[in-house]
């Protein structure tokens, strides 16, 4: 009976796709098929453009999905895998790809290499000869990728290096509202396209969102920057959260980001604080309903279960039967046996609180009622109060792993090669790119944090003019503005079961059932709100001032 044969293909880089690489390793694997009498399997095993000294090819590649479909028994014993050569099949460490190969031959499948044209069976594996040819080979593999691996990697630092220091860029490719000096050394911000950019970033302070920009757009007859004959939704949003605009780039290696951005790589079309002003925060820079219903889309949660918001639904928008309901009924079990009960005809008692429902129309008023009281002024500090600790702890950690990955370096040029070694270098490496990262968001977190805090007393007049407006683009405005300087907005319908401690001298046992909300604001300042209108700061909050 003929064998089953199956053809693994593998290349490292998408250029070697326009060349003979392919068809190459193809013709010899059909020429030894057709040679010894083979079936080859229609089932082929390709990994283009994939990179075989990672170990990516085996992790998450075309051959990764062979030895699982070995062990799982879907390919027959007695069947081969055949390969051109080993560079093929992994550049690794010569241990770690010959026990892969071992993997394969131990379930019965036995592998071929074309280039010496050997068959590699259970009976070769404990071979000396074999094994120390097959050692060799591989170890081949492994150095040369390993000494072009070093090779980029200094002209990639050098490249960098020149990069930071102005003297060159990386790629003529550029943000699409920015286009090449003549020279090459730079880039400069095209004229017309930079006049669009800041029609955007008006248009998102006034509290459009992506998808009305975008059709704003379209209906001035803004030619669209990307491809399409429309300006898309998606592209306004990356476009807004994109660090370019802040004159950053941002470069990869390998799919990965590189260690830290190259600030002032391109000219800068916004500044920091105006950026941090435009972000969008979760649920607010959406399309946005076709009527402006619920100013606190997003903000408004269940406070007896606060990782379930309060949804808002329209019975009868004519009659103005619009409720607020906590998404938590749905899943409810006291709410699923209440309604089995009514079901069943049998009495059901009262009903759950998770189910209960609240005229939005209310809410909103008292909220609006209350809300344009407060002197953000008055109760704010000029300054935040900022805690810098942890960023400060996190910098002093990311100095004293890049001199511990120094020191390893070092040790590694004046000695031997150790495994020990380079495994703590792999540990050091990961946590500096780990610590970067926690760095770079800790201080924007705080930057956010501070301007938040700024902005607040800058909104106050804003808040004061949109809340006397009614007109859709002033609702979109007004909930916009919501979103900048509120985090969140807990809803009790019933009440606080439980006053915390700090506020009891405050609240009277007669305010423990009745209907309140708490606001917290951005930066983490909190404030109770009870139907009769009572206001009460939660510590550490200064005092509602008198």
């Amino acid at each position: 009976m003929k064998r089953n044969a199956y053809s693994y293909i593998r290349f490292s880089s998408q250029a070697q796709a326009q060349g003979d690489s392919f068809r190459r390793q193809m013709a010899r694997t059909v020429e030894f098929c057709e040679k010894h009498d083979l079936i080859l399997n229609e089932t082929r095993y390709e990994d283009l453009g994939v990179s075989g000294w990672t170990g990516e090819n085996m992790e998450r590649g075309a051959l990764g999905d062979f030895l699982h479909a070995v062990k799982s028994n879907k390919i027959e014993k007695g069947s081969l895998l055949i390969l051109e050569n080993w560079d093929r099949f992994s550049r690794l460490k010569p241990r770690v790809a010959y026990n892969k190969l071992a993997e394969i031959i131990e379930h019965g499948v036995d592998v071929v290499t074309l280039e010496d044209g050997k068959i590699h069976t259970k009976e070769t594996l404990d071979d000396f000869a074999t094994l120390v040819s097959s050692f060799a080979v591989m170890q081949r593999a492994n150095e040369e990728s390993s000494r072009k691996s070093d090779v980029v990697g200094a002209a990639w630092a050098a490249k960098r290096k020149a990069v930071a220091e102005g003297k060159e860029i990386l790629t003529r490719h550029c943000p699409a509202w920015l286009r090449p000096k003549a020279d090459g050394k730079g880039f400069e911000l095209i004229p017309e396209r930079f006049k669009v950019l800041k029609r955007i970033f008006r248009l998102v302070k006034e509290g459009k969102g992506k998808r009305e920009i975008a059709r704003t757009l379209d209906g001035e007859g803004v030619p669209p920057w990307s491809r399409g004959e429309h300006w898309r939704d998606n592209y306004i949003l990356e476009l807004i959260k994109s660090r370019t605009l802040l004159g950053e780039l941002h470069p990869l290696r390998r799919k990965q980001p590189d260690s830290e951005p190259i600030k002032g790589y391109y000219p800068a079309a916004i500044d920091e604080e105006t950026w941090t002003a435009i972000q969008p925060r979760k649920r607010e820079f959406a399309a946005g309903p076709q009527s402006v219903v619920n100013l606190f889309s997003g903000l408004l949660h269940d406070g007896y279960h606060p990782d379930y918001l309060m949804k808002v639904t329209a019975s009868s928008r004519d009659k103005n039967y619009i409720y607020m309901q906590s998404d938590y009924h749905a899943v409810d079990p006291l709410f699923t046996q209440w309604q089995k009960e009514i079901k069943a005809g049998r009495k059901a008692g009262p009903r759950p609180f998770s189910s209960e429902g609240f005229r939005y129309g209310e809410f909103e008023r008292h909220f609006l009622e209350h809300f344009e009281d407060i002197d953000f002024h008055a109760i704010l500090p000029n300054k935040p109060v900022v805690e810098t600790g942890r960023v400060e702890h996190l910098q002093a950690e990311k100095k004293a792993n890049e001199k511990a990955l120094a020191n390893l370096l070092k040790a590694l040029e004046t000695g031997e090669e150790s495994a020990v070694v380079m495994g703590q270098i792999k540990k050091r490496e990961a946590a500096a790119g780990r610590l970067a990262r926690e760095v770079a968001v800790e201080t924007q977190r705080l930057k956010a944090e501070r301007h938040a805090v700024d902005s607040f007393q800058e909104e106050q007049q804003r808040l004061t003019e949109l809340m006397a407006g009614s007109s859709r683009e002033a609702r979109l405005a007004l909930r916009a503005l919501f979103h900048r300087i509120i985090e969140r907005i807990d809803f009790f319908v019933a009440g606080l079961f439980e006053v915390p401690s700090d506020m009891k001298v405050h609240v009277d046992p007669k305010h423990y059932g009745m209907t309140c909300y708490s606001v917290t604001l951005v930066g983490g300042y909190k404030m109770w709100i009870w139907w009769d209108g009572l206001q009460i700061w939660e510590e550490p909050n200064p005092p509602k001032p008198v």
